[in-house]
């Protein structure tokens, strides 16, 4: 057993160390002017338009977040469609608003969100939907290939920001993890070459890491956080809920620990939105709280002062007005009350 550990070491180790050649060799004789716009953005989905946000002129909204299918962008093997992030571009950019692109590759539609060529990487359960085979070596080349294509056509755009990838946890049945051979060091290997080869093929914008978990503890999340300080990748995840049991104990600690050496980011996603005292555990409906909601300078607060955030990521959510949950309307009292925050505190 203390052999195979140490060979696994050593293999991730041998890993690391070509990653840093290749960042070096990929930066020799170049000089970078990395864009760094932290804040407030706010968070589309693939469907929805730029042209439909509410508040986007608010000074204090530094852009937008938007996800992009990976069978969108391409829709045949090195045939890339890039025309409506270039539309976003220019949309924002007459606005003078920054853009980070939300590449998806999970999807729990009726369809999947990778392009056809690559179906047979794709696993599908009627559970958990179409997620995509991470782990394997094909599906990283592939991936780290369309960040390089985004990288060449946007990278030097004063209003692109960056990539942002889908969160760390996969919705991959335990059967699906038998089928494709995973491994916590499989994974964690292939997102440490995902997110370095996304780097080198954006240099001077930024790569968010949106991380929460991986296999059975977070060992393995760490030593990818630490291998990518070195490459000034931002690490965050999904979620501010200041009262989900799990997420305190195993997703929030490592933002207390990375605070001076990652530039750190969280979303507020629909769940944010109605979230209490009693939604302590994830998929479980309990009784709403006697004191309510809380609210969106809750929230806020939590990201900031808690979690030590330089960019915060707001849905555009509106569908539980009815039921009396909270809004983008209530987001952007807070947005505009709070536009800088954490500013000071240099990585």
């Amino acid at each position: 057993m203390r052999n195979n550990k140490t060979k696994i070491l050593t293999t991730f180790r041998v890993i690391v160390f070509s990653a840093l050649l290749i960042h070096l060799f990929s930066c020799t004789n170049r000089k970078l002017e990395k864009k760094y716009n932290p804040g407030h953005y706010v968070a589309l989905s693939p469907y929805e338009q730029m042209k439909d946000i509410k508040y986007l002129n608010e000074p204090s909204v530094q852009g937008v977040n938007k996800r992009y299918l990976w069978r969108h962008l391409e829709p045949e093997k090195n045939v890339y469609d890039f025309s409506q992030i270039e539309k976003d571009l220019d949309f924002l950019s007459a606005r003078d608003k920054q853009l980070v692109v939300f590449l998806i590759d999970v999807s729990f539609g009726e369809k999947g969100a990778m392009p056809e060529y690559l179906s047979d990487y794709e696993y599908y359960s009627k559970e958990a939907g179409y997620c995509p085979i991470r782990w394997d070596p094909y599906v990283v080349e592939r991936f780290v290939a369309l960040g390089k294509a985004i990288g060449e056509q946007f990278d030097t755009h004063p209003n692109f920001e960056g990539i942002a990838i889908q969160e760390s946890s996969l919705n991959v049945t335990k059967e699906g993890f038998e089928i494709h051979k995973y491994t916590d060091e499989k994974y964690r290997d292939a997102l440490i070459k995902i997110l370095i080869g996304l780097h080198n093929g954006i240099p001077n914008s930024n790569v968010f890491w949106y991380s929460n978990f991986l296999g059975d503890g977070n060992e393995y999340l760490r030593q990818i956080a630490d291998t990518i300080i070195y490459y000034g990748i931002f690490m965050g995840g999904p979620d501010i809920l200041p009262y989900r049991r799990w997420m305190r104990k195993v997703t929030y600690p490592m933002y207390d620990e990375y605070k001076d050496k990652l530039t750190l980011f969280c979303s507020v996603q629909d769940c944010s939105y109605k979230h209490h005292k009693n939604d302590i555990r994830n998929g479980v409906d309990e009784p709403i709280h006697e004191d309510g909601y809380l609210t969106m300078e809750d929230i806020f607060k939590f990201g900031r002062d808690s979690l030590h955030l330089k960019y915060i990521i707001w849905n555009y959510y509106y569908d539980g007005v009815e039921k009396g949950e909270m809004s983008y309307d209530d987001a952007i009292k807070v947005i505009r009350e709070y536009p800088t925050f954490n500013i000071d505190e240099d990585i």
